[in-house]
């Protein structure tokens, strides 16, 4: 089952890690930049109104003249705190892109060769804070950057409002995450709801094969006052031709959908079923609920990859233990075709 996930696996930070201290000139300054971020999460981000030493990154400018070959030059770790300081070409108060006339950087090269790097180190106050303003302006622009971070983005709630949960009140009510309603957000504002786009949805949901069959007729059981009797002459019921209906049940062609599901793993078959811990089971009723605003009535056909399908056999561990009606079949030999017979309403 899809499940929404902004953290980076141990092995990717180490590698991401390995690349920015081994060769960080081969490292777009936007991507190094949001690496960085989330390499030191306990720093604050950049850009923002705190103190710069507590900042991700300290960016200052190359003051040289030669033609620049990459966007970053270098990164310098510090370890307390942890902290780095990242030298770029591409702007800056000085350099060969340099905002001040080009005798400014001369004089910074000339002092440095005497180990006086005053001057530079002043500029670098100015350069740092307008870089960081840099790299704010292009993440504005950029969402996903503070949606990987869990801070507040500007797009999450207003691809919420797009499925009716606009407001606090109607967030994490659901078995199923709120991300995962604004991820599904293109599909679920499309008006009318179609069956494509709930087969796309739950298919990319769940990662398993997915059809939807319209018009499944049912018997649907009449209430009492609804039947036909004799004892009330003036009842809608009793005329013919209009409403009088010869028994306690009536045909339903249209209001019930039918979802197949499969052929599925017998893990994942087990989890669709009506059991305590079957967390497909409660995310495909809310995804059902929820896209149909309880307007339809659902069936759930699930299909046993058949080469999985077990033999009639008396287990004592309750995960293998033969469920009548669910996973119990009666055979001498390997299955020629993918059990389907269970049915589930919703």
């Amino acid at each position: 089952m899809a499940a929404p996930c902004r953290q980076l696996s141990p092995d990717v930070e180490s590698k991401l890690l390995d690349l920015l201290q081994s060769h960080p000139s081969t490292v777009r300054f936007f991507e190094a930049v949001r690496l960085l971020r989330r390499l030191v999460p306990q720093a604050k981000p950049v850009g923002h109104f705190v103190p710069p030493a507590s900042e991700t990154v300290r960016f200052v400018s190359n003051a040289s003249l030669a033609f620049p070959a990459s966007e970053v030059q270098s990164l310098e770790w510090q370890d307390s705190p942890p902290r780095v300081q990242m030298m770029v070409n591409f702007m800056g108060l000085v350099g060969l892109n340099g905002a001040l006339p080009v005798p400014y950087t001369e004089l910074i090269i000339e002092r440095a060769q005497k180990k006086n790097n005053g001057f530079r180190d002043f500029l670098d106050i100015f350069n740092h804070r307008l870089i960081s303003l840099f790299y704010r302006a292009w993440e504005k622009y950029h969402f996903f950057v503070s949606y990987e971070r869990k801070d507040t983005d500007q797009l999450t709630p207003l691809l919420l409002s797009l499925v009716g949960l606009e407001t606090k009140g109607l967030l994490e009510r659901q078995v199923i995450e709120d991300q995962s309603f604004a991820y599904y957000a293109g599909l679920l504002g499309l008006r009318p709801r179609s069956a494509q786009a709930l087969r796309q949805i739950l298919e990319d949901y769940f990662e398993v094969p997915v059809e939807i069959e319209q018009f499944v007729g049912r018997w649907v059981r009449l209430s009492l006052q609804d039947q036909t009797r004799f004892d009330d002459a003036e009842s809608f019921h009793v005329q013919l031709g209009y409403g009088a209906i010869a028994g306690d049940e009536v045909w339903d062609q249209q209001s019930t959908v039918r979802i197949k599901l499969g052929p599925l793993p017998r893990r994942i078959y087990i989890d669709f079923l009506p059991l305590p811990r079957a967390k497909g089971y409660s995310a495909l009723k809310a995804w059902l609920r929820f896209y149909s605003n309880d307007q339809k009535d659902f069936e759930v056909q699930l299909i046993l990859s058949r080469d999985e399908t077990p033999a009639f056999t008396l287990e004592d561990e309750e995960e293998c233990a033969p469920m009548l009606g669910w996973t119990s079949w009666i055979k001498n030999m390997d299955m020629n075709r993918d059990p389907g017979e269970t049915v589930l309403q919703m």
